[in-house]
């Protein structure tokens, strides 16, 4: 019998309860603890604890005893989007296996030493992503059958719904301070989209056009971030794709994420839901209650790319999403903040 796979957590302040709620119920998987830098602010050390606490692991105020390839096996970080690269980095250099959570940075300059840390690594680095979702799996067969033909034109909506947002975001200025989040909802979201995109055409996006705006929270205004931006892209081989993404007050799904994908071939067209299927009841008052089949997509998504996350590293094998998606998707991101500053298409850079 494989002995049990010993995760800990950098940081708990973003992401680390729901991950760690989804692990814990993995029959191979031992969770170690939550750490936090020592020279992080108290309102970080006190949300790690509680964090740690609501899973019932152990919290430490350094991170001396997670980086012990002794004692742990792979480390999740959890800490703001700034801190990402920074943490993995150190893990890396610890001899773990290290999982991130979304996105993996926030710069050219953090793509740079994460690659430098990876060369020199014995573990692997990962990012939280979503390619396992069903849907997009599924439309993955059909375009590797030949179903559709050629994939010539891909639309993505993505929105995340704000009547979600109190729970859904531990703080909201994860999410809306730049010194924290590194950005607004583009940062935040646009990977996802693109990654789709990717994984769906096997092609890389090479011209980034963006227009992005301000339009519902309050909070993203006063902190100067964007809520809601419409990206188009010009992929290989003249392919093309659109995204529409934001955060907005009721989004079209059933959970706190929606998100849905339209893809026009030459010999067809095909369109999923995360969300789908779902089961649906209609009541005698004229009432509709809908519920996805496994859960909200963002959960259901989750615990599968988890799932199978401790699978690889139990076989040894390395995990699907390494750091070329991720440099690819942050290049993208880069660009389509650039082509907002200057109101017109930027080609986007290669790097990482």
């Amino acid at each position: 019998m494989k002995p049990k796979l010993r995760i800990g957590f950098l940081s708990g302040i973003r992401h680390a309860v729901p991950y760690a709620e989804i692990l814990a119920d993995l029959p191979d998987v031992e969770l170690v603890g939550v750490a936090e830098e020592p020279q992080s602010p108290a309102w970080m050390k006190e949300d790690s604890a509680k964090a740690a606490a609501a899973v019932g692991i152990t919290y430490f105020d350094s991170l001396g005893p997670l980086l012990d390839a002794n004692a742990v096996d792979a480390l999740i970080v959890c800490s703001e989007p700034t801190r990402h690269a920074a943490l993995a980095a150190r893990a890396l250099a610890a001899g773990l296996h290290v999982l991130v959570d979304k996105p993996i940075g926030t710069s050219r300059a953090d793509i740079d030493q994460l690659v430098r840390a990876e060369e020199a690594a014995v573990g692997t680095l990962s990012v939280i992503n979503r390619l396992h979702s069903p849907a997009v799996q599924r439309l993955r067969r059909w375009i590797d059958a030949g179903t559709m033909g050629l994939p010539l034109h891909v639309d993505v909506e993505w929105f995340a719904s704000g009547a979600h947002f109190a729970t859904s975001v531990e703080r909201p200025e994860l999410v809306v301070d730049p010194s924290l989040s590194g950005g607004g909802e583009l940062l935040n979201f646009l990977l996802y989209p693109v990654d789709y995109i990717r994984f769906l055409t096997g092609l890389e996006v090479v011209e980034v056009h963006c227009e992005a705006s301000t339009l519902f929270g309050t909070l993203h205004e006063e902190n100067g971030v964007e809520d809601c931006a419409i990206v188009s892209l010009l992929l290989q081989n003249g392919v093309t794709a659109t995204v529409t993404l934001g955060r907005v007050p009721a989004a079209p799904g059933l959970g706190p994420v929606s998100s849905s994908i339209r893809i026009l071939g030459s010999h067809g067209n095909a369109s999923s839901d995360d969300d789908k299927p779902q089961v649906s009841r209609y009541d005698s008052a004229g009432g509709v209650a809908a519920l996805p089949i496994g859960g909200p997509s963002s959960v259901a998504i989750l615990r599968i790319m988890l799932k199978q996350y401790v699978q690889d590293l139990q076989s040894g094998s390395t995990p699907g999403y390494g750091i070329s998606d991720a440099a690819a998707s942050l290049a993208i991101i880069e660009a389509a903040y650039e082509s907002v500053v200057q109101g017109q298409p930027v080609t986007v850079a290669s790097y990482g």
